[in-house]
């Protein structure tokens, strides 16, 4: 059974507001004028265009649901973050947390990378925005391993 205290944690505790405020700037990325910066932000805006897509009755409330939107990805990245975190503590939870983000990142942009499919699904296609896709999730899930700890299916296995 879940507890309030847990429950309290997991949707509003210290490292949801990190990834919330981690997610936030990302999206704010889109500003700076140097385009490889703007990766990010771009893939957060086309996976919530995908939720609207699914759910249209949204699309009137924008400018609600897409910061909820961004809250719901801040649980998901912390929550990938406690359940990676090393428990030898010799990282901060704010680093471990901007590795969950990234490892969320990640995989949202080698999703839109498939999803898109380049070269993959037909010759005539252009291969950028696979290439794109494909090498920020990669260089983000490398982020990923790396800010949480280089964790091992081990280590991240409870016991």
């Amino acid at each position: 059974m879940v507890s309030r205290h847990t429950l309290r944690n997991a949707l509003l505790g210290r490292d949801v507001a990190v990834a919330y405020a981690i997610i936030a700037a990302l999206y704010l990325l889109k500003f700076v004028p140097f385009q490889p910066v703007q990766i990010p932000p771009y893939l957060l805006i086309v996976a919530y265009d995908l939720v609207e897509v699914a759910l249209p009755l949204l699309t009137p409330y924008y400018p609600v649901a897409f910061p909820a939107f961004l809250y719901v990805l801040a649980i998901g990245g912390a929550g990938i973050a406690r359940t990676l975190r090393g428990t030898d503590g010799e990282q901060s939870a704010w680093l471990q947390t901007l590795g969950g983000v990234c490892l969320l990142v990640g995989v949202l942009s080698l999703g839109f990378g498939a999803f898109v499919g380049g070269p993959l699904v037909s010759s005539t296609d252009n291969p950028t925005p696979l290439a794109i896709t494909g090498a920020t999730g990669i260089v983000s899930l490398v982020i990923a391993w790396w800010l949480l700890g280089r964790p091992t299916l081990q280590a991240a296995t409870p016991v």
